[in-house]
């Protein structure tokens, strides 16, 4: 994954300002994504993304259904959204108004229109309070009751924390409503409020 080094510090600003600017602009789209089938999810809170003294948070609404995965953002207010869509091979960025600005994979897509990177094809396990299970991982640390407190995978620092019991069909879990990631100067924090399988 490639990510902008200290000598782009401006990127992340561009990113802000592009963001802000689109939140501000375009105007709201439907979700096209089917309720979540079983095993997926829909997920809403608050995301922050911080580099050094940079940052810029949104709403968002995530659903999961199978490999699919639909994130809206949107601004103060309800102002504009943004939709990131797609699988474990390809991501497309929608405007407020549904039009396609671009697609491709993950990696390409996030860095050339937003400046920075996020591994979107293990978040779902993440956001579920466990490590993706196909890839190595490190430093892992359990609270008294046995949940997962942090872990690192794909040289990101994971901390869960928050942890509240969720309905589901087969019984109650408990799932973190705080998820933080940090890899060299980005910090990653989405902020759950509502959790629903």
């Amino acid at each position: 994954m490639r990510f902008p080094d200290r000598s782009h510090a401006g990127s992340l600003k561009l990113f802000l300002a592009g963001l802000l600017l689109a939140l501000i602009s375009a105007g709201c789209a439907s979700l096209r994504v089917p309720p979540p089938e079983p095993g997926g999810f829909i997920l809403r809170g608050k995301l922050a993304v911080v580099e050094g003294d940079q940052s810029v948070s949104a709403r968002f609404l995530w659903r999961q259904s199978g490999d699919h995965f639909a994130i809206d953002l949107w601004g103060p207010l309800g102002q504009g959204q943004l939709r990131l869509e797609g699988d474990q091979h390809e991501l497309v960025l929608f405007d407020g108004a549904g039009g396609v600005l671009t697609r491709g994979s993950h990696e390409a897509v996030m860095a050339a229109q937003l400046g920075w990177t996020l591994p979107l094809a293990v978040l779902p396990a993440w956001v579920q309070g466990r490590p993706d299970p196909t890839l190595p991982t490190a430093d892992s640390r359990t609270d008294g009751d046995g949940r997962l407190e942090s872990f690192s995978q794909l040289d990101w620092a994971i901390s869960l924390g928050r942890y509240r019991a969720i309905e589901k069909a087969s019984g109650d879990r408990n799932m973190p409503h705080l998820v933080s990631a940090r890899r060299g100067v980005y910090r990653v924090r989405l902020a759950i409020s509502e959790w629903q399988f």
